[in-house]
C-alpha cells in the first residue's frame, strides 16, 4: 500500500509581513509543501537553517542585519542546504553574488509590484525540484576581477576552431565565472554563452561576469559581428544562435519553446554555421537542454566537452549529454579552461 509523499519542507527567509503571509499562504495551499520555520533577517536565517535542516530555503536578497547574499554565504559553509533566491526588483545584482555563493537559482518573487501569475506557479515548482538537490559546503566565491587577473594570452588559433559556444543552467554562473577567469585576457575565440536565468537578470549576469573575469561581456545584438575574446549573453526573451558570417543571430522566443534561451538551439547553430570549427561546452544544470544540439554539434566533427558529475551542482545537462553520446571529453571544472586553452593556443 503506498503511502503519500512527505511534504517539502521549507524555511522561509522574508521580511515584510504581508509578502510573508502571502508566501506562506502559497505554499500551504499547493499541498506540497510544509513552513517548518520564517526568518525575518539573515542573521536569524543563518541559525535557523542550522536548527531545522529544511529541504529547501527560499529567501529575499533584500534583509535587514544580514542580507541574502551574506546569508547565503553563511549558510553554504555552515550547513549546506537548496537556496532559491526571491527578488520582487528586476536584475537585483545582490542575488548573482548569491548564486556564486552557492544559491542554487534565482525567480521572480509573487505578488511584487510587476506581479505575473505565472510567478506564483514557478515559485512553487522551482522549490519542489531544488529540494531535491544534493549540494555541498562552499566557501567564499573566488573573485578574479580584469585588473588582477595574471593570464597569459593565447596564441591564435590552431586546429580551425573559430568559436567557443557554452551552456549552463541550475550552478552555472558560478561555473562560468570560472572558466572564463581561467581563459584569461587574449583568449582568441568569440564565446557565445545560453546560461538559464529568470528574466530581468541577465544584465545583473553581464556586471557581475564583467566585475569578476577578464574577458569583456556583451549582450549581443541581432547581427553584431563576433569579435575574438568577446562572451556574448542574448538579451531576455531571444535565443541566441550563431549566424552565418561570423555574426549573432537572435531568435525570439515562442510560446511552446521548453528553454529560453535555448542550448540546443545555440549548438545546433554553431554546428551548421561552424561544424569541427567550433568548441561546444556544456556546465551544469537540470535537465536535457543542449544534448541534442552538442550530439549534432559533434557529428559535424567539433570538439564537445561535459562538465564531470563530482564538480557540478545538478548533472543534469551534462549528464543527458554524454548519454547520448554528445560528448567528446569528460573534465572537472577546474581543467575545462585549460583544455580549451590547449585546444586553440599553438
Amino acid at each position: 500500500m503506498s503511502s503519500e509523499p512527505s511534504p517539502i519542507r521549507v524555511l522561509l527567509v522574508e521580511d515584510s509581513p504581508g509578502q510573508r503571509a502571502l508566501l506562506i499562504h502559497l505554499l500551504h495551499a499547493s499541498g506540497a509543501f510544509t513552513v517548518v520555520g520564517v526568518a525575518s533577517n539573515g542573521r536569524q536565517a543563518v541559525q535557523e537553517a542550522s536548527r531545522l535542516r529544511p529541504d529547501v530555503i527560499a529567501m529575499d536578497i533584500h534583509l535587514p542585519l544580514m542580507d541574502g547574499y551574506e546569508a547565503t554565504r553563511e549558510i553554504m559553509r555552515r550547513c549546506p542546504t537548496p537556496i532559491v533566491m526571491i527578488s520582487a526588483s528586476a536584475g537585483e545584482k545582490k542575488s548573482i553574488d548569491a548564486l556564486a555563493a552557492g544559491a542554487l537559482t534565482v525567480i521572480r518573487k509573487p505578488g511584487g509590484r510587476h506581479a505575473d501569475p505565472a510567478d506564483s506557479e514557478n515559485f512553487l515548482k522551482t522549490l519542489r525540484l531544488m529540494a531535491g538537490v544534493r549540494v555541498v559546503t562552499r566557501f567564499a566565491p573566488r573573485a578574479l576581477p580584469p585588473s588582477t587577473t595574471q593570464a597569459q594570452p593565447v596564441s591564435a588559433p590552431v586546429g580551425g576552431a573559430q568559436v567557443l559556444a557554452i551552456a549552463a543552467s541550475t550552478g552555472g554562473p558560478a561555473a562560468v565565472q570560472t572558466i572564463l577567469s581561467e581563459l584569461g585576457r587574449g583568449f582568441p575565440l568569440p564565446i557565445l554563452l545560453v546560461q538559464h536565468i529568470a528574466r530581468d537578470f541577465v544584465p545583473a549576469l553581464q556586471d557581475w561576469l564583467q566585475r569578476t573575469t577578464p574577458l569583456p561581456i556583451r549582450i549581443a545584438a541581432h547581427g553584431e559581428r563576433l569579435a575574438p575574446g568577446c562572451v556574448y549573453l542574448p538579451p531576455d526573451g531571444f535565443h541566441l544562435l550563431a549566424g552565418g558570417r561570423g555574426v549573432v543571430d537572435l531568435r525570439p522566443t515562442h510560446p511552446d519553446d521548453r528553454y529560453c534561451p535555448s542550448a540546443d538551439l545555440l549548438f545546433r547553430s554553431v554546428a551548421q554555421a561552424y561544424g569541427a570549427r567550433a568548441i561546444g561546452v556544456i556546465l551544469t544544470g537540470m535537465g536535457d537542454d543542449g544534448a541534442r544540439g552538442l550530439k549534432e554539434l559533434r557529428e559535424r566533427g567539433a570538439v564537445t566537452i561535459a562538465q564531470d558529475e563530482a564538480s557540478c551542482v545538478v548533472y543534469g545537462m551534462p549528464r543527458s549529454a554524454v548519454e547520448s553520446g554528445a560528448v567528446t571529453r569528460e573534465a572537472p571544472l577546474d581543467q575545462i579552461a585549460s583544455s580549451i586553452r590547449t585546444l586553440v593556443a599553438v
